[in-house]
């Protein structure tokens, strides 16, 4: 078993604080000082910059978690990787294809670790639905589905949230939708092309799509359908209406589930719920070879609520720990690079006329080969 190593962290944006036989925190940093000297006021012992290049200069630090609005990810993590660090980056790791290739770049001259927040990829609910289909009980994979109804983004009345900013964000798919099309990867197999389409917008604030309707078309055969709205789950009008997250959701007609279908059956996530829903196929009637569709259980999820499909403390952790022992993060950054070129394709695919698009996997030259 590999020794541990105690690494010294710094936390930019999200302001956590951990204490680990892997890991000590060391330097905090946001431009918010306010929220800056709450932190500070809680655990005196760790400096706090309002700058991050100060404190990558300043404070002697192994190991960087980056939490910060989408337009500055390109600039914080390819600053911290070529001054040594490892880098845990919150996701989409950059708002266009260059700033995503720099940042590979970075990674591959730095010798360093880096790590993208697709949390659902160490989540509860992916556990249990890898175990479910590589036991063969239900057949072959066939089609996957993602559901997903949410609310408009719009953080303040001005309407003036970097989110629904195309060059802030990246747009509807690198901003969230991302996290489902890492999961169609992961399950699914590699996405060869894709093909979009996109409805009129009813979001006046939007500076991209605020739906979109994307296939996946699995160079295995599987086909992968995403469906992703930000028009018709509400917002309580009176503040704290809902104290319960998940009650809140589910009353305002926020739904968020993935039906995965194979040859002799069909697993249904409900992420809201939460719930895991399996059904098998049978012969029907029998000695016709016709089938039916028959409910076999419903898993009940509930008390791992948010945990269940979001669990990004656990990736962040095993992060840590993963460079603390030497060894590579749970995902390849090139791994995570490639879920960002299918959003990329699936945009092109949107803007032009809702043709097919081949997914451009070419690397940059630094990593040909790879």
């Amino acid at each position: 078993m590999a020794s541990t190593e105690q690494l010294k962290i710094g936390f930019i944006g999200w302001l956590l604080h951990y204490e680990e036989p892997e890991c000590t925190t060391v330097a905090a940093c946001d431009v918010n000082e306010a929220k800056l000297a709450a932190y500070h006021e809680k655990h005196p012992a760790v400096a706090i910059f309002t700058d991050y290049r100060q404190m990558l200069r300043e404070a002697d630090l192994d190991l960087v978690v980056i939490s910060s609005p989408n337009f500055v990810h390109r600039e914080m993590a390819v600053t911290a990787l070529d001054a040594g660090k490892h880098v845990f980056l919150e996701k989409p790791m950059g708002v266009s294809r260059e700033e995503c290739d720099q940042i590979l770049e970075a990674w591959q001259r730095s010798g360093r670790n880096l790590g993208i927040d697709f949390e659902i990829r160490v989540s509860p609910c992916v556990e249990r639905v890898q175990s479910l289909l590589t036991s063969g009980e239900y057949g072959e994979l066939r089609r996957i589905e993602y559901l997903h109804h949410q609310g408009a983004w719009q953080e303040s009345a001005s309407g003036d949230s970097w989110r629904i900013r195309a060059d802030k964000s990246g747009g509807h798919l690198l901003e969230c939708t991302i996290h489902y099309i890492d999961i169609c990867r992961f399950f699914g197999g590699e996405v060869q092309s894709v093909q979009s389409t996109v409805g009129p917008n009813v979001l006046p604030q939007y500076e991209y799509p605020d739906n979109i309707c994307l296939q996946l078309f699995m160079d295995n055969g599987v086909l992968a359908t995403v469906l992703d709205s930000h028009t018709h789950s509400a917002v309580p009008v009176r503040a704290g209406e809902w104290s319960d997250e998940v009650e809140y959701m589910r009353s305002m007609g926020h739904d968020m589930s993935m039906i995965f279908t194979l040859t002799g059956g069909s697993i249904a996530v409900d992420f809201v719920t939460p719930a895991i829903m399996i059904h098998r196929h049978e012969e029907w009637p029998p000695g016709s070879g016709g089938r039916r569709v028959i409910h076999e259980k419903t898993e009940d999820y509930r008390r791992t609520a948010y945990g269940f499909y979001h669990d990004s403390d656990k990736m962040r952790r095993e992060f840590i720990r993963r460079c603390a022992t030497d060894r590579p993060p749970v995902q390849d950054p090139v791994d995570a690079w490639k879920s960002h070129m299918v959003c990329l394709a699936a945009d092109q695919s949107a803007r032009e006329d809702f043709r097919r698009v081949e997914v451009d996997y070419t690397l940059p030259p630094s990593l040909a080969g790879r």
